[in-house]
């Protein structure tokens, strides 16, 4: 019944979107029911019908389009009632739903009894579609480089090719987002806290005004602000580039790709220690390409430095 209720509400979902898409804004309204409540920070609270449809009716004049839901979920509370949360974006803003409560009407449709949403960006003009974009830089710290505490083998490679990567994004002024790792434990064998490891590589470093976004776990998005971050940026697509391989990186992309991100993975852009599992021993460089080819499964794309400046001249 659950799994039902949940195709059922995605469905209702997934058509108001559409509707919103094609600029029916009344098709959107007739979508909640005649004593529904909707709340949007910062713009404030809307009792009934009439009020929410004067709400849309002007926020249409701005042009809004372009809408997309990342990572859904969808909670079932009986057989007639489901609350959907997200992350959304468009054209000219994004923020995320904290409620929409979708209730299940006596003609067998799908309505909205509670909307409960922020809008965390509103811009003046639409975004440019290449600053959706963004170079994510992960864990490029010292620890990794020679002389650190947990040397990679392809380290100063990699970085060499992020390095042209970044220079890249920043001429253009196009969002750069750095991942830093320290762990909470002092006696933690690498990235220890208070430590000159923990310090991201000179040559990759960050500028002012580029987000550093500080984890002390593999998945950057746990208890950090990167999800947040990616929604006020407005962006859709990674260009992700750093280590290691098959922790972090790995890590990262599935984690993107579940929330509705694409990824793509710059493949000499990335590094990974010597590694023995078993009888078995693996240099960094096989570590890299074993674990391209399992993200290559649904998780990212991989791809060269060089065909990824030349795709994108």
């Amino acid at each position: 019944m659950s799994q039902s209720i949940r195709q059922a509400v995605m469905q209702a979902s997934r058509e108001w979107i559409a509707n919103f898409n094609q600029g029916d804004v009344q098709a959107c309204i007739e979508c909640y029911l005649p004593e529904a409540s909707m709340q949007v920070s910062p713009f404030g609270h809307f009792d009934g019908i009439d009020a929410i449809g004067a709400f849309w009716n002007e926020f249409a004049k701005s042009g809004p389009t372009q809408l997309v839901y990342r990572h859904v979920e969808i909670k079932v509370l009986n057989d007639k009632q489901a609350i959907l949360s997200a992350n959304w974006s468009m054209n000219i803003a994004s923020g995320f739903i904290s409620k929409e409560l979708w209730t299940l009407n006596n003609d067998g449709q799908w309505y909205l009894e509670e909307d409960d949403f922020s809008v965390l960006t509103q811009l003046s003009a639409p975004l440019e579609p290449q600053k959706r974009t963004a170079l994510v830089l992960v864990d490029l710290q010292n620890d990794y480089f020679t002389g650190g505490r947990f040397e990679l083998d392809n380290t100063d490679k990699a970085t060499k090719q992020a390095k042209t990567l970044l220079t890249y994004f920043r001429e253009r002024a196009l969002p750069v987002i750095h991942i830093q790792h320290i762990f909470k434990d002092d006696n933690a064998p690498f990235f220890a806290s208070n430590t000159s490891g923990i310090a991201i590589e000179t040559s990759v470093a960050p500028l002012e005004n580029e987000p550093v976004i500080v984890k002390h776990q593999i998945d950057s998005f746990i208890n950090t602000a990167l999800e947040q971050t990616l929604i006020e940026l407005g962006i859709e697509k990674l260009v992700i580039v750093g280590a290691m391989a098959q922790a972090c990186v790995q890590t990262l992309c599935r984690s993107a790709t579940n929330k509705g991100y694409r990824c793509e993975v710059v493949s000499d852009a990335i590094a990974a220690p010597t590694l023995s599992y078993g009888e078995h021993r693996f240099t960094g460089s096989q570590l890299v390409a074993a674990n391209l080819l399992s993200l290559s499964f649904g998780g990212a794309e991989a791809i060269t430095s060089a065909q990824w400046l030349s795709d994108n001249r």
